[in-house]
């Protein structure tokens, strides 16, 4: 697996190859590029840090970014990431920033007839984090999973924007909030059709979890369509505590209250688990996803 590390505005470690070049915090991946595994890029604790992603026409790859910031203080961090005509790209941000004061800025341009799977782990202390979509090429498919996990005072608010800006698109978007003690977290989702932009279909799926009765969680779907002729749209937005018929089935089981909620709320970060192929990124975001849990079983 190919690994970049940017630590404190400085690259220590690059051994990407495959003629694809990072120059000025800009990673361009040359056109007919086809790598089966992951471009994993981490930076760690790096506020201020702009990158660019820049995939180009007929590649396909799969790009994995792993955000580590220690700081408590302010950070912020920018990434633009633009997908080229024909490409298939899966892409996985992990964000982990114990920062009381933390900001994610993220834009994506999707490109023509290209598939692209954008996943985001949020599991953060104070985080505002701002995805925004912009479907700029005819044809493109974006599918898009975010997760934020939040417990004791956590603040988390996700803001997660698709624009379809070119016909005959389709947007798929499914946000889960998981809140315990008193921590909250407020999912955003919008997608919005232009005039003119026929044929799209979309639909968009907001899910928050609570485990207790400090808990918060707000989720706000928002359909802005301006064009008629559409192949579908629709959302779906739920909040609640866990399912008690699911409790109850594997309770009759055997298992224990706490590992039953256990177990449904790690089947809920599953999917994206799944997805990180980095055994070590794997296995630390896993350990990083239960500690949260059990703080949020234990408030």
């Amino acid at each position: 697996m190919a690994h970049i590390i940017i630590k404190n505005h400085e690259i220590v470690s690059n051994d990407i190859g495959n003629n694809i070049t990072l120059k000025d915090n800009k990673l361009t991946i040359p056109k007919n590029t086809q790598i089966k595994d992951a471009i994993k890029i981490s930076l760690i604790n790096d506020s201020g840090e702009q990158l660019k992603f820049v995939v180009e026409e007929n590649s396909d790859v799969n790009i994995l970014l792993e955000v580590v910031d220690e700081s408590k203080g302010e950070s912020s961090y920018n990434i633009d990431f633009e997908t080229k005509a024909n490409t298939n790209v899966k892409y996985l941000l992990i964000a982990n920033l114990e920062s009381e004061n933390a900001n994610i800025n993220h834009d994506f341009k999707i490109g023509r007839d290209s598939n692209t799977h954008i996943m985001a782990g949020l599991v953060s202390e104070v985080l505002t984090a701002k995805l925004n979509v912009e479907i700029i090429g005819q044809g493109a498919n974006v599918n898009i999973r975010a997760i934020a996990l939040s417990n004791d005072n956590h603040d988390q608010k996700i803001d997660v924007y698709m624009h379809h800006r070119a016909p005959h698109t389709n947007g798929d978007m499914t946000c889960i909030g998981i809140a315990g003690g008193n921590g909250k977290v407020i999912l955003n989702g919008i997608e919005k059709i232009d005039n003119g932009m026929k044929h799209c279909n979309v639909y968009q799926t907001l899910r928050g979890i609570i485990t207790s009765d400090d808990a918060r969680i707000e989720v706000n779907p928002i359909l802005l369509i301006e064009e008629y002729d559409l192949y579908g749209a629709g959302h779906a937005a739920t909040v609640g505590k866990l399912d008690q018929e699911a409790l109850y089935y594997l309770m009759s089981r055997g298992l224990t209250k706490r590992d039953s909620e256990k177990l449904i709320i790690n089947g809920f970060v599953k999917p994206l688990l799944d997805e990180i192929e980095d055994e070590e990124l794997n296995a630390k975001f896993s350990e990083l996803v239960n500690k949260r849990i059990w703080l949020i079983w234990m408030k």
